[in-house]
């Protein structure tokens, strides 16, 4: 069964089905008039069936005012969450990255990574965006596939040295792409101008406690060999043509392989996976596991059951939900065309044994003071949405004994320490950069990182 917006399409196509075999049968008794009393008895017990449709149909369109279906209701796992506004800020600049092992790339980057930052929001939240272009040379610009929005303003070039800022609303939840669209489109998004934006449904889906992981394949152009620094640039005649030399999850190939990615068994697992091409399909399938729920492009109206491969043009995305039965187990997964699968796009998850590690929170106070207190961004933090965002995510300061608390970013990919009160924000932190603030005043001050918001954290401050 198959749903389109709110409504079960697979019970009104039964409807026509037997309405159509109605009129079949009554075609058949005016050329057939011998078998009339046989016709009409088959006439009779098809229109019961097909009142019976009609009264399904009809409690299952009650309520239909409702902005979510019985099944996303059912797929979802509480109250609905009030819509706010949300402070968002992309910086384009060229840098080089690590792609494969000894293989640099001369990237053309969101935020210095490729991926970009990935930027999880909740349906209705209102986006104040801000693009800064730092590429002395180039012109850049956005495009959000969460948006609607009148493109040839809001997505309209900009030029290098100069910014532009818009406003929308996220209304439809989803797994999104979003990328550069300055001409050639196909250039900028092959040398590695995109992302994911998640917006996640108004009732948030249930808790994933087997992990959580957002997974972007991409495709990788190189030239046949590099410059004189050792760098790969791309190749535009080769994005052209379609002939990657990488495709890669989350920008690395065969990144998962060497690092895999830990699950629980019998446990909720949850995917978040985008294909953002430039121009290959995905096939997206893990060894030794079924998807059991598969939401197409993300919303919980469009879902699926059982797949053993998921489907995804260039911009599609999905949240998969599935169980990994065996512990201690390893399943690879892979996009099942091979030849890509070739070319780096392979990873891995390792199934833990069924036991739980408590989370621990660590609190520093007075009895074990320190002039400085130290707060780590792990790594993996942007992609796995189960890790904590920061570590400790609490912790207890005393004024006038180690009221003073470092952060730094272990992560590869950019990240802010944001007060939700506004008191105090680190900007863009890269990998390796700390951030550092005294409290003067008790209380309980909670943050955020302002482009995973996922990631949230608390520091206690106590009177001297």
């Amino acid at each position: 069964m198959r749903f389109v917006g709110n409504r079960r399409t697979g019970v009104s196509s039964l409807h026509a089905f037997a309405i159509v075999l109605v009129l079949g049968l009554g075609v058949g008794t005016i050329v057939s008039v011998d078998y009339s009393n046989a016709m009409n008895n088959q006439i009779s017990t098809l229109q019961n069936q097909v009142n019976s449709l009609q009264s399904q149909v009809g409690s299952l369109s009650a309520g239909s005012g409702s902005s979510q279906s019985t099944t996303q209701q059912q797929a979802s796992g509480g109250a609905q969450v009030t819509p706010t506004t949300r402070h968002i800020t992309l910086i384009t600049e060229e840098t080089t990255i690590t792609i494969a092992p000894n293989v640099t790339y001369a990237a053309w980057t969101f935020n210095g990574t490729v991926p970009g930052p990935t930027i999880m929001v909740n349906q209705g939240d209102t986006i104040n965006f801000m693009l800064i272009n730092k590429d002395p040379m180039m012109a850049h610009s956005i495009d959000f596939h969460a948006a609607e929005i009148d493109w040839s303003t809001a997505y309209a070039t900009v030029a290098p040295g100069q910014s532009k800022t818009f406003t929308f609303t996220v209304n439809y939840p989803g797994v999104f792409m979003y990328h550069c669209g300055a001409p050639p489109v196909l250039e900028h998004i092959g040398n590695g101008m995109y992302g994911a934006i998640i917006v996640n449904p108004s009732t948030p889906w249930p808790a994933a406690p087997g992990g959580q992981y957002v997974l972007i394949q991409s495709e990788f152009y190189l030239n046949a060999k590099p410059g004189s620094d050792g760098t790969y640039a791309g190749n535009f005649s080769k994005m052209l043509n379609g002939n990657p030399d990488y495709i890669v999850f989350n920008g690395v190939a065969n990144q998962y392989q060497k690092n895999p990615l830990p699950v629980q068994p019998n446990q909720l697992v949850r995917l978040y996976i985008l294909n953002v091409g430039p121009n290959h399909w995905s096939a997206f399938h893990v060894i030794g596991a079924l998807m059991d729920t598969v939401y197409i492009d993300g919303n919980p109206a469009n879902v699926e059951h059982g797949l053993q491969t998921l489907n995804m043009p260039p911009s599609g995305g999905a949240v998969v939900e599935m169980y990994f039965r065996d512990a201690g187990g390893k399943n690879p997964f892979v996009t099942h065309d091979f030849a890509d699968a070739s070319k780096g796009g392979v990873g891995m998850f390792v199934v833990g044994s069924g036991s739980s590690t408590p989370t621990t929170t660590t609190s520093t106070t007075a009895a074990t003071a320190k002039i400085k207190v130290a707060v780590t961004i792990p790594s993996g933090a942007a992609t796995n949405t189960a890790l904590p965002g920061f570590s400790p995510a609490t912790i207890t300061v005393v004024i006038g004994v180690n009221n003073t608390v470092v952060w730094t970013n272990g992560d590869s990919t950019p990240h802010t320490v944001t007060s939700t009160t506004k008191l105090f924000d680190s900007g863009n932190m890269n990998a390796g950069d700390t951030f550092t603030f005294t409290f003067t005043t008790p209380g309980t001050y909670s943050y955020v990182c302002s482009y995973h918001p996922w990631m949230k954290g608390t520091v206690i401050v106590k009177g001297p």
